[in-house]
């Protein structure tokens, strides 16, 4: 078979793969990658415009019934924007999640997640905090980190006992991992349990899955990711791939808190989330790896026209809920 027709058949038997309710999203990513150019092309500021009116296709609205509360946490650096989100009336939520949105470090918001959010909060009655954290490459690695960690101990300072977890998507992945290795390092209060969604973990976008599905034809790319490491690393250059910081696959895990690791299975990034749980396993950590078939990078924000990604962020919301009154320790 030629080569060309060899990747056809590659691509056909992969989309086999595809949960129902999300190949219409993949259809509509292959659209737009063949329509126009790629945001790695394009200026800075197209390219974050584009990202967000990406994100509007899956029609991401915040759910009924909650509330939002926009306000800054002041740090070294400056003022820090972040918005909180809870469920409207009754008490106060006895929970509080630090959100660390994806983008890349380089795009996104908490307008481009504050949905996923929304329904975070609603599913497990805690009060989700997202972060405007600084992006690259106007502020490369480790300006991100530090503006997370600001925003945590910020969070243990405001919270009054009540319990905290930290959670994050793709990139905010990455940083709470690296936050919560930081955070032991300082000897420090940890969370009470991490949610992590389709993390980049380690050193480089290589592997089975990559190879696989990091052609772009489900969202995310190899080279996208190329893109976003350069732009984040900067003057850390090659020498950031072996920081813990940056990659933190690398990193002993030991001493670190319960996680939830959520990976997608058509996703480039799919074999960080599985080696992570092997590490965090080996380590002797309290794992729950929830693997999600047939679902492409970023489905957290395709819950609204996306029945799987509803039916994995509800079961990430009742994972939440179930460790809002396990035992620490």
């Amino acid at each position: 078979m030629p080569a060309d027709h060899a990747a056809d058949a590659l691509a056909l038997a992969d989309d086999a793969l595809l949960a129902p309710g999300i190949r219409h999203v993949v259809a509509t990513l292959r659209a737009g990658m063949r329509a126009g150019p790629d945001i790695t092309t394009m200026p800075l500021g197209e390219a974050r415009a584009c990202y967000a009116a990406q994100q509007q296709l899956w029609r991401p609205r915040v759910p009924p019934g909650v509330t939002i509360r926009r306000f800054s946490i002041a740090t070294g650096a400056g003022p820090l924007p972040a918005v909180a989100v809870r469920a409207q009336g009754g008490q106060l939520s006895a929970a509080r999640v630090l959100y660390l949105h994806g983008g890349g470090w380089v795009l996104g918001s908490v307008d481009t997640h504050l949905a996923a959010m929304a329904r975070l909060a609603l599913g497990s009655g805690t009060e989700v905090v997202g972060i405007d954290y600084r992006l690259a490459p106007e502020a490369p690695f480790p300006a991100a980190l530090h503006d997370c960690l600001s925003a945590w101990h910020w969070l243990e300072a405001d919270s009054a006992g009540r319990r905290l977890f930290i959670a994050g998507d793709s990139a905010g992945a990455n940083l709470a991992l690296a936050a919560m290795l930081e955070l032991r390092g300082q000897h420090a209060t940890m969370p009470a349990a991490a949610l992590l969604f389709y993390g980049v973990f380690g050193p480089d976008c290589r592997g089975e899955s990559s190879d696989r599905f990091g052609s772009g034809d489900y969202g995310l790319s190899t080279a996208r990711m190329a893109w976003f490491r350069s732009n984040y690393l900067q003057a850390a250059g090659e020498a950031g791939t072996t920081d813990a910081r940056i990659s933190p696959l690398l990193a002993d895990l030991t001493g670190l808190p319960p996680m939830l690791i959520m990976a997608a299975q058509c996703d480039p990034l799919a074999d960080d989330s599985r080696a992570l749980a092997r590490r965090a396993c080996v380590a002797g950590l309290v794992v729950t790896e929830a693997e999600q078939p047939g679902l492409v990078h970023g489905f957290l924000q395709m819950a609204a026209v996306v029945p799987e990604a509803a039916t994995a962020l509800n079961d990430a919301a009742r994972y939440l809920s179930a460790r809002c009154s396990a035992p620490l320790g």
